[in-house]
């Protein structure tokens, strides 16, 4: 995956206030974690950016806008393509707990960033033997509504779908995406456990490989709604279409139209994490296929490239399916890497590859099509 393109330079930069660089000052003149008053101080710098030190796997709580810089533990460097050329620029680095900042700090001073504190972290995660996220710790609550949640989870009976969690901890208001019937207590113990209230369960099409969650969620959950692409032709409470936008507290998820896969796909993009859901229009390494349900290889070449390789190349990429045991890529190493939409290959090579995969008919579409189309339940 090729890194992040760097960051085009600022205008003629804003500096911390006399005020801000005394509360920050203890914090940087040493690695230790900033107090709350500090780290206050340099969230309301109009110069500042947010540094995320954790690999993607790690970011279950995660912070809008930040941007990534993976600290290699061994080599004791992080790749620095990703932050401004302002040098002035106050830096609040983060990672799960502060260890990997203070380790990190020097490195960055030593790049010439002057103004660098130690944002500290969220806590561990994944924990050990699968015990649910422990409570993020006190300081981590001074970044307010930049708090996003962000949980990835796997069907592992058969049909390899991820399904996703996203919340807010400021206003307690969660969305889930591609929710499977057989996971249904497993995502609602989830949405507990993290504190959070379920307002809408998004499907990214009606799927032919398993039941959907959502009409099982909806007899649990009153107050849930359910949102499918006003193409799918399915039952839903929401039908949306391309550039529908949903919140949830002070986030958004945008809708991009995507079809292809079938008539009704969509993808999600929720830009303050920097991430985009994108069911089976786009795989990693590959893509859903287009011989059913309406389905055009034509229509998902253009979506992919109009969609979504137009978005930001450090984007993550988390998919619909993987049957590899892979979780995440990136847009831009889609664009390089993918061997059916990727590597410059043309419409017309796109669709001469799919005209020959000679697919064998999907196994679950029988059952779980005429139920996805009732919202998950046949009448």
């Amino acid at each position: 995956v090729p890194p992040a393109p760097s960051l085009r330079s600022p205008p003629r930069p804003s500096f911390p206030s006399r005020e801000q660089q005394s509360a920050m000052g203890s914090a940087n003149s040493n690695h230790d974690l900033a107090t709350p008053s500090a780290l206050s101080a340099a969230l309301s710098s109009p110069n500042h950016l947010i540094v995320d030190l954790r690999d993607e796997g790690e970011r279950y709580h995660r912070l809008a806008g930040a941007v990534s810089a993976v600290w290699d533990r061994e080599k004791k460097e992080m790749p620095l393509s990703s932050l401004p050329q302002d040098k002035e620029t106050v830096l609040i680095v983060h990672c799960a707990s502060g260890n990997r900042v203070k380790e990190a700090i020097p490195f960055l001073q030593a790049a010439g960033y002057k103004n660098c504190i130690n944002g500290g972290g969220p806590g561990r995660y994944p924990m050990p033997d699968g015990a649910p996220p422990a409570p993020p710790p006190p300081l981590w609550e001074t970044y307010g509504d930049r708090r996003i949640i962000f949980q990835q989870s796997f069907d592992e009976l058969g049909s390899s779908t991820y399904t996703y969690l996203f919340g807010c901890p400021s206003t307690g208001e969660a969305l889930i995406v591609d929710p499977v019937v057989e996971h249904v207590e497993r995502d609602l113990a989830a949405v507990a456990q993290a504190g959070l209230k379920l307002k809408l369960a998004l499907n990214t099409h009606c799927h032919a490989d398993h039941i959907t969650g959502t009409g099982e969620m909806k007899k649990r959950l009153p107050d849930l709604k359910s949102a499918i692409s006003a193409e799918s032709g399915a039952k839903a409470d929401i039908h949306f279409k391309d550039g529908d936008e949903f919140t949830f507290g002070a986030h958004k998820l945008l809708i991009l139209g995507t079809p292809g896969h079938t008539n009704g796909c969509s993808s999600f993009h929720v830009p303050a994490a920097g991430l985009v859901c994108t069911g089976d229009a786009l795989f990693i390494g590959g893509c859903g296929r287009t011989d059913f349900q309406q389905g055009s290889s034509e229509g998902l070449y253009d979506s992919v490239h109009n969609k979504l390789f137009t978005l930001p190349n450090e984007t993550v990429v988390y998919p619909g399916h993987d049957y590899q045991g892979r979780f995440y890529s990136t847009i831009g190493g889609e664009k390089e890497n993918n061997p059916r939409l990727g590597m410059k290959k043309t419409k017309a090579e796109f669709v001469d590859i799919m005209a020959k995969l000679e697919l064998a008919y999907p196994k679950q579409i029988d059952r779980a099509l005429p139920a996805n189309l009732m919202c998950g339940f046949p009448e």
